[in-house]
């Protein structure tokens, strides 16, 4: 079975601060439909900013308004947007001098995703007028530029408070390529089966296989795959209480724990247990994975270094209903 051979991770977390007395009016302005500056040494700013560029002085806080109208004095196409762009199809960012203003701005200016639209539809000089999002928060993003020929009259009532704390969400994508033993570890979850690797000089089996053994120090090859049973033995195991964060999805207490495949001399790592109460739960308890249909097996969350991705294959964990082994039997495998 083929499949991809790359895979992105992401990393995620919200930045909140404090707007201050030169965002917060900035960012206030945007929520209520209108672009604000300051002036330092004679020239307008849009944003406006808290220093003198020339000399580090602080910048006046008394703002003038700007715009909306403006005019592009160089752009960039990007033809490929990202989920983090403002837009999400080809776009432009652009330096737009606002009218009112001395200093550009660099922003997003949006042609549409019809006809003409494309890249040929933007040029040096060409003016551009502001429009508001729909929900504004009191963001950079509650504005993107469009032709002015394009803009729509907009009627924006003003909010009741000023824009005195700001998030974003701060996120890196780490794009990188599978091992070859990765990809086949991938492979073999797509399709219902655990593979690991035997060492060709201990014979002990690694899951997921590292492409080497570590301790004998030599490489392991596609020759040294082998399957492994999808049933196995609790070796350890921590319950698991959910406290609040960012992203958190889980709400209730659950079981993260080793399992020890039948057939392998390393214990998986990092396996989440939901349907088996805390109380009865215990080393040497004996499970077997109930996985999910072909169809909706995912190993998105999979690279080269996390020991696997099983809840993106396996819905569940349940006992297979024989004896427990003793709890002796797994001191060697617990972590």
């Amino acid at each position: 079975m083929a499949t991809t051979t790359e895979t992105i991770q992401t990393i995620e977390y919200p930045y909140t601060r404090t707007t201050g007395a030169y965002l917060g009016p900035f960012l206030t302005a945007l929520r209520d439909g209108r672009l604000l500056g300051n002036r330092i040494a004679g020239k307008v700013y849009c944003p406006p900013l808290e220093y003198d560029p020339d000399n580090g002085d602080p910048a006046p806080t008394e703002m003038i308004e700007v715009g909306p109208g403006a005019t592009v004095l160089g752009f960039t196409w990007v033809s490929d947007p990202s989920t983090k762009h403002p837009v999400s199809h080809p776009f432009a960012f652009a330096l737009i001098k606002l009218d009112g203003a001395d200093v550009p701005m660099v922003h997003a200016v949006d042609l549409g995703d019809g006809p003409g639209a494309g890249l040929d539809g933007m040029s040096i000089g060409m003016r551009v007028a502001a429009q508001y999002r729909e929900e504004r928060v009191g963001a950079i993003t509650d504005v993107v530029f469009v032709p002015e020929s394009a803009a729509q009259a907009q009627v924006i009532e003003p909010g009741d408070d000023p824009v005195l704390i700001t998030t974003h969400l701060i996120s890196l994508q780490v794009k990188e390529r599978l091992f070859p033993h990765r990809q086949r570890f991938a492979e073999g979850l797509l399709a219902g089966t655990i593979i690991g690797q035997r060492s060709p000089v201990s014979a002990k089996v690694t899951v997921p296989g590292r492409g080497y053994d570590n301790l004998e120090r030599v490489v392991c090859t596609d020759d040294d795959d082998v399957v492994v049973s999808d049933r196995g033995t609790v070796a350890t195991y921590t319950v698991i209480t959910p406290v609040r964060y960012y992203g958190q999805k889980e709400t209730e207490p659950y079981i993260r724990c080793a399992v020890l495949l039948d057939g392998s001399d390393s214990p998986i790592m990092g396996v989440d247990v939901r349907d088996i109460p805390p109380d009865e739960f215990k080393i040497g308890l004996r499970l077997q994975a109930i996985w999910r249909p072909a169809a909706e097996r995912s190993i998105s969350d999979l690279d080269n270094r996390s020991g696997g991705s099983w809840e993106g294959v396996i819905a569940r964990w349940e006992r297979t209903g024989e004896p427990d082994l003793d709890p002796e039997l797994m001191k060697d495998h617990n972590f």
